[in-house]
């Protein structure tokens, strides 16, 4: 275990300006494996996987992963759940897995790619509202700058938006998957994830994989299982083990030292990554509009590296110092 990890495991440490901070660039971290995702989701796809496939096939593998690593360490405990974890846990799995995983491949295929993500993006205002409604979450003036600033960012890197009449299953399915997102974060800040941040990263993938398979067969795609090209089932086993279980098992331990609005904003930084990423293994140049966005979503993500440190203090003393002599 790395003295990151360490450190967020204990978030009752005597140093929470460090260990948000390390909270901070451990979701840097989930982004720039998330932003990854480009060139194996595109070698999948051309060897004959669906968007659903692919989901199904990286969650699947992710639970048996996780499984035998819960039994490897002793954790039999993590698959007994109580009356009042079923709910949660089928919720985080339906959302946070399922739609969110099948939603963005559904949305991008009926309206614009830029749509798709900016709509997707909606994540932190979703996390904010109702962790403020059901949790009474502090939601500070940073972190509504921070997500303006990010949104804007998002704009920018996708090229606008053209208001126009669009596919509304396309508008809800990009939405859902923002939603979907957004539950995953409130489950692992305020549910199962706030007592024991490993069983519900487990039961995440557990349900996640029940309510794919139930979506697989009831959409009746079973002639799309026989995929035999090394090189998907390669891209599945990396989008499994670093996208999948690496970005979501950080974000899951950073949530202990960093607010669900924080770690949603943060994410927005799979956008620069998956422009930086794709320049690297794909050869495409961004525009210069998706400079500039990505720079805002930079600029999102130190303002609430700012948020909890004494620069902020000192803001607010210089402030109403200011005040007091006027």
């Amino acid at each position: 275990m790395t003295t990151n990890s360490r450190l967020l495991d204990d978030p009752h440490s005597s140093h929470p300006q460090i260990l948000y901070l390390i909270g901070v660039f451990s979701l840097v971290i989930s982004g720039a494996l998330w932003g990854s995702e480009g060139a194996p989701v595109r070698i999948s796809y051309s060897h004959g996987m669906t968007p659903l496939t692919l989901a199904l096939f990286r969650t699947t593998f992710a639970a048996i992963i996780m499984i035998i690593y819960a039994l490897y360490k002793g954790r039999k405990e993590v698959f007994v759940l109580g009356k009042m974890e079923m709910l949660p846990c089928f919720i985080s799995g339906l959302f946070g897995v399922a739609i969110c995983s099948t939603s963005a491949a559904f949305a991008m295929g009926r309206i614009p790619i830029g749509l798709t993500f900016l709509l997707i993006n909606t994540a932190p205002f979703w996390v904010m509202v109702l962790a403020r409604v059901f949790w009474k979450e502090k939601v500070t003036w940073f972190q509504v700058l921070a997500l303006l600033v990010g949104i804007s960012g998002v704009w920018l890197a996708v090229g606008g938006i053209k208001f126009q009449p669009y596919n509304v299953m396309g508008l809800v399915a990009a939405l859902g998957a923002g939603f979907g997102y957004a539950v995953y974060v409130l489950n692992g800040k305020h549910g199962m994830g706030k007592k024991d941040p490993f069983k519900a990263y487990v039961q995440m993938f557990i349900w996640g994989t029940l309510c794919l398979w139930i979506i697989f067969f009831a959409t009746g795609q079973l002639d799309m299982l026989l995929v035999t090209d090394w090189e998907a089932w390669l891209s599945v086993l990396y989008l499994t083990i670093f996208p999948g279980i690496g970005a979501f098992g950080i974000l899951m331990l950073s949530l202990r030292v960093v607010s669900g609005g924080v770690a949603a904003i943060v994410s927005m930084t799979e956008i620069p990554f998956a422009m930086f990423w794709s320049w690297i293994f794909l050869n495409e140049i961004p525009s210069v509009n998706a400079f500039k966005g990505g720079f805002l979503i930079v600029m999102a993500v130190i303002l609430l590296s700012l948020e909890n440190i004494s620069f902020q203090g000192k803001m607010h003393e210089g402030f109403f110092k200011l005040k007091k002599k006027s």
